[in-house]
This record gives structure tokens, sequence and C-alpha cells, in this order.
């Protein structure tokens, strides 16, 4: 798996135009423009779709909006502090790349070949936006809490990244694919990387059906009876393990055959009202 952290500035002058301002000189900016080139302006209204889609080989059909934005004295200090959290990215992700990658091999026992393109935007912009068709996998990102911790802002990275290679994989089971993945990165592999148990973060709304995969998804990882119990100490996660069956053939599939079968056992998994075990 590789990550390139980069920035465009289309894609950033782009956000700025639609996205909502988070500053009086944005604001400013963006009006004076709404009133000189009206019909310009709104004609560039979906053109993040084509930026995305071929960030540097982008060229558009109209650069006069985007021309009077790049000289601007507004757009030029924004640059600046998207270069430096850029830089912070990047420093976040070498620092603790090699040690994710072993980990998350090991977890999602697939490998992901492909190169990522993060095209890192203002933090204040605080957007993640992706095509999921989109060969080229560029992810536009900035987000307001990202500098808050280095570790979780990678491991939001790494979950956009497994999610994109889940793709539509099981889609009309949503719920339960998020919740797997919310288990493998924010939960696991954040553990592990850390040596600090971390089963209590994660998406609020997928808590308890994250609590009902949680033997199984230990069992994914190839745990046994008497592992289950260490497991549930680390993570202070208990359960009735005489309830469990261990399913051993969980610890020979990847990631998509542990979603498969959860998604295909979901009606004996998945039992919200009766949480007493817990």
């Amino acid at each position: 798996m590789n990550i390139e952290f980069m920035t465009n500035d289309y894609l950033l002058a782009w956000y700025l135009l639609f996205k909502p301002s988070f500053s009086e000189e944005v604001q400013r900016l963006k009006v004076k423009l709404y009133q000189n080139y009206g019909k310009q302006y709104m004609r560039l209204e979906k053109e993040n779709v084509e930026i995305l889609k071929y960030n540097n080989d982008f060229i558009p059909d109209d650069d006069t909006i985007y021309n009077i934005i790049f000289e601007s004295e507004v757009f030029k200090q924004i640059k600046k502090e998207t270069d430096r959290h850029r830089q912070f990215l990047m420093k976040a992700w070498d620092t603790n790349s090699k040690k994710i990658k072993s980990i998350l091999k090991d977890i999602l026992r697939f490998n992901i070949k492909d190169k990522y393109h993060i095209l890192v935007i203002h933090p204040k912009l605080d957007t993640v936006e992706y095509m999921r068709t989109n060969p080229k996998k560029n992810i536009a990102w900035g987000k307001s809490d990202d500098k808050e911790d280095s570790i979780k802002t990678i491991m939001r990275v790494i979950y956009t990244l497994v999610k994109y290679e889940i793709g539509s994989f099981q889609k009309e089971n949503r719920e339960i694919v998020n919740s797997i993945i919310d288990l493998t990165i924010t939960n696991e592999l954040q553990t592990r990387l850390t040596g600090k148990s971390t089963f209590n973060e994660g998406f609020k709304s997928l808590r308890l059906l994250k609590k009902q995969l949680y033997p199984y998804f230990l069992m994914y990882l190839g745990a046994d009876k008497e592992e289950l119990v260490s497991y549930m100490m680390r993570d202070q996660m208990p359960f009735d393990i005489d309830r469990y069956p261990v399913e051993r053939e969980l610890r020979n599939v990847d990631l998509f055959g542990f979603i498969d079968f959860c998604c295909k056992n979901q009606k004996y998994i998945i039992r919200l009202n009766n949480l007493d075990m817990i």
C-alpha cells in the first residue's frame, strides 16, 4: 500500500468557492467573484468531479475565476497553510507507515496494491470526499480535528482507504460492513500500533452492532477459547464465551470473507434486543 500526500490548487480553489466560508476574507472573495462573474462562477459548480478524477491532468475549460483566485492574497495564505497541513500528514504517515503496513496486512489478509493520492485541502474546510468509481483513487482530505491526534488522523485515513477497497461489496448490509471496518482499523489496528486498547472508540451509532460482531471478529483474528479471554480482558469487552462456539474457518478467510460470513449469518449473530451477555 502506497499513499502520496499532495495538493491541487484547482481543487483547493473549488472548495473555497463552493464550501461554507471559514473566514470573512474568503466570503468577501466569493461575493466579489459571484457579483462580477456570476455565470462563470456557477458553471464551475460540478467541476470538483473532474478535478478529483484527473488531478494533475485536469485542465479547466475556462480558467478566468481560478486565475483570479490564485492571484489573491487570501488564497496565497490558505495555500501556505494547506502545504503545512500536508507536511503534518506526511510526517504522521512516514513515522508509522512501516508498522501500519505490517499490521494491516496481517489483519486484512489481502494486499492493497494501488497507490492512493490524498489531495490535501485546508483543514478548516472539514471535508473528506472521493469517487468510488475513480481508478486513480484520489481522495480530497482536510479535517478540522486532524491535528488533535496524528495517530487517530492516520487511522481515519486508513479507514477511508479500506472502505474504498471494500467498495460496493455487500452494499445492502452497509452498517455491518462499516462496523467491521471500524473494528478492523479504529480498534484492532490502532490497538496494535499504540499498545493500548481503543475498543471504546469509533462510530457511536455502530457501538451496539460492533459488540455483537466482536466475538466473531476475534475468531477471525484466530483466537481460540483461551485467547478469547485474553482479548476480552485487553479490550474490556466481556461476553459469555460458552454461548459462542468457535468458528475456526474464519481464521482462514480475508476481510471480504469475514464480511460475507457476518452478512450471511446476521440473523443469529445480531441480537440487538438481547445484550445482557455484554
